[in-house]
């Protein structure tokens, strides 16, 4: 019989406890210090860890996949290999020669149930390889928040009237504007959400402001099309979703948007969208989650981009891409637009209203629609290069092919 799996309750403090002081201070320490710290420990048992499993992280392509966002099922793990797993209390190192390093990495509670859902890592995994990484926990303590670089951010509303929700990486950053999703260009890596609100159509020490969507869906804003109506999920007239701020980092920044039920010709249909951002990687990710009546007629989804000034669209359904390069908000300059799909889900482009183009990707009853969004700015740390608009439809090519990469991730016994 398997067992349901509880929580254990967040510790109050830590003092008084060595073994958790240890443990603290060598899992925050660098990585060459954390090695020789556990490697002298013999081992992470010697700091408080009692179980242990291998994470297989397979990359079946020739491509190297670089700062690779990797998402763990939690669930999968009970399932499989360990069903008392403690998401509070665990830690995934590298072994190398008899010492361990550890893999920075954060658990996510999707739902706020105090159940954390996925454990997220951002990992370079070389061409057709398997990367081996061991993760050891301890069922019944929690461990304290460890110090790590911070390269994600995630936060809810900051001046009255303004943005709804922004999310950034160290890279790139994005808001949410009632449905639209906007973008800042970064003069250099760094956060930049904590600093606003500040002018940010004018040029800042971090960056600014270079996309301005007006009425358009900006950068991957969503349509819902019901048959041949058409239903935006942005402007001043559209649904408004619940915005709840996931996880603020420090490697996946994620808000999530619960939609009312929307009115179709086959009944309600119910709208979860995920946003994240990812440290180290420029590009926005949208999981989309979509609840039908049985039976009913499917909708079909539709990410747009907005046309910019002096700008073409371009479109590669057999890459899944879809591009512009032109002018951007103000004095901004240029910057480039992209959304990423699954070709596989491609139905075709709508070209209609507001100054847009969209990509309408699959029919959903019910299921789950991936996409992602993706902007640069010719001055900063995202340029892609002259010339430009033919280097960032190249750029955004080969992000695809790397997003869309089928990496597998496996679990076994020690």
């Amino acid at each position: 019989m398997r067992m349901r799996y509880t929580a254990p309750p967040r510790p109050a403090g830590f003092a008084g406890l060595a073994a958790f002081t240890v443990l603290a201070a060598a899992l925050a320490a660098p990585a060459a210090a954390t090695a020789q710290a556990v490697g002298r420990a013999m081992g992470p048992e010697a700091l408080g860890f009692k179980k242990s499993f291998v994470v297989e992280i397979r990359n079946p392509s020739p491509i190297t996949l670089e700062n690779h966002a990797v998402i763990i099922d939690v669930a999968a793990i009970r399932a499989g290999v360990a069903w008392d797993f403690n998401t509070y209390m665990y830690a995934l190192f590298e072994e190398k020669g008899g010492e361990y390093s550890l893999v920075v990495s954060q658990a996510d509670d999707l739902d706020k149930d105090r159940y954390h859902d996925e454990i997220v890592l951002v990992r370079t995994l070389p061409p057709s390889s398997t990367t081996r990484l061991v993760c050891y926990w301890t069922p019944e303590r929690s461990l304290p928040r460890l110090i790590t670089a911070e390269k994600a951010f995630a936060r809810e509303a900051w001046e009255l009237e303004g943005p709804e929700a922004g999310w950034e990486s160290n890279l790139a950053a994005f808001k949410l504007v009632r449905g639209r999703i906007e973008f800042y260009g970064k003069l250099q890596p760094g956060l930049i959400l904590k600093k606003l609100p500040a002018p940010e159509t004018k040029l800042q020490d971090w960056g600014m402001d270079v996309l301005d969507a007006g009425e358009s869906a900006g950068l991957g804003g969503l349509v819902l099309w019901d048959g041949g109506t058409r239903i935006p999920l942005f402007g001043a007239g559209a649904p408004q979703p619940k915005l709840t701020v996931i996880s603020p980092g420090p490697i996946r920044a994620l808000v999530k948007a619960e939609y009312p039920a929307l009115k179709t010709g086959g009944g309600d249909v119910a709208l979860t969208v995920y946003y994240s951002a990812f440290a180290d990687n420029a590009y926005s990710r949208q999981d989309v989650t979509v609840v039908a009546k049985p039976g009913g007629a499917p909708v079909v989804l539709a990410p747009g981009i907005q046309e910019l000034a002096g700008g073409t669209l371009s479109l590669d359904k057999d890459k899944g891409t879809l591009t512009v390069w032109g002018g951007g908000a103000g004095k901004a300059g240029e910057i480039g637009l992209a959304a990423i799909f699954d070709p596989a889900q491609f139905i075709g482009l709508d070209k209609a209203g507001h100054g847009y183009g969209a990509v309408k990707l699959g029919r959903y009853a019910a299921g789950k629609l991936t996409y992602w969004v993706a902007g640069a700015w010719e001055r900063g740390v995202t340029a892609p290069g002259v010339p430009a608009a033919k280097n960032w439809a190249r750029k955004a090519e080969e992000l695809a092919a790397r997003l869309r990469v089928p990496v597998a991730v496996e679990f076994k016994e020690r």
